[in-house]
């Protein structure tokens, strides 16, 4: 059997199965390894608790851009270093590099602000986490880490700032965008990754299937990003976990006219490479 990593899970935020279970689910098939996400400093020690339950286990450090409101950046990247420092053994790559402008506009639409307000914020925040995101970049190339990025309707203010930085060292977690826009990526850094979630599976997902059938597989990376996004068996029936990694890689390697055993083994091989595990 050919083993497999998560390379983007949270379950500790799982509400209906315990998180020891879905971590004795994932290693009673001998596979191999599973990424834990947490979301601000805060709940980093979520994360790395669960590193310390098996040893094939990793974290990351980073900011979700929905909790950089209050924070001070200079300080938050500081407490990222210093988390990496104490913990380097365990933490793989920084996350979660993004720029989020939909839940921005979407909060907004809500309030009972007016359009002047709502304009003023939209302004500041944008600037905010594209400080952010840079401060990052920089954390990155001193550690020597990848960085995963996510954007939500946001691709071409990403795009700029990674052109802007020349940063290469990136995996496009969750890709939800078209096969022009990954090739864009690619022809700025080769050797990125697009990792693809249970979104590849669902069927109003055209663009993102044919963005994963037409990229070379040494491109490629595989995800749950569970408890979120159940793939498309179980969708609506219960909570997604990292042992449906593999429903993702079956969908890739049929797009893509390959046996299953062949796309596994290379995603895996990618995943080992990019994360120095």
């Amino acid at each position: 059997m050919i083993k497999i990593i998560d390379t983007h899970c949270h379950p500790y935020l799982n509400k209906i199965k315990n998180k020891d279970d879905i971590i004795n689910n994932f290693f009673s098939q001998n596979w191999e390894s599973m990424i834990v996400i947490w979301t601000n400093i805060e709940t980093n020690n979520d994360a790395l608790k669960l590193t310390k339950l098996h040893d094939k286990i990793y974290a990351t450090i980073g900011i979700h851009p929905c909790d950089i409101e209050d924070l001070e950046i200079e300080e938050t990247i500081s407490k990222m270093e210093k988390l990496y420092i104490e913990n380097k053994d365990k933490i793989v790559w920084i996350w979660e590099c993004w720029l989020d402008y939909y839940w921005l506009i979407k909060d907004l639409e809500e309030s009972d602000l007016s359009q002047e307000e709502k304009d003023k914020i939209v302004k500041e925040t944008k600037e905010k986490q594209r400080l952010f995101f840079i401060e990052q970049i920089k954390l990155a190339t001193k550690l020597d880490l990848p960085i995963i990025i996510h954007n939500r309707n946001s691709k071409d203010d990403v795009f700029e700032i990674l052109k802007e930085t020349e940063f290469k060292n990136f995996i496009f977690h969750c890709y939800s965008e078209d096969l022009s826009y990954a090739k864009k990526l690619l022809e700025l850094s080769p050797n990125c990754k697009i990792s693809f979630s249970w979104i590849v599976t669902f069927s109003n997902a055209k663009d993102v299937q044919e963005t994963a059938k037409n990229i070379s597989i040494d491109n490629i990376l595989a995800e749950t990003d569970s408890p979120y996004l159940t793939p498309t068996p179980f969708r609506w029936k219960e909570e997604n976990e990292p042992i449906f990694t593999k429903y993702v890689i079956e969908k890739i390697a049929s797009l893509r006219w390959e046996k299953y055993e062949d796309t596994a083994k290379q995603i895996l091989e990618n995943s080992k490479k990019t994360f120095k595990i």
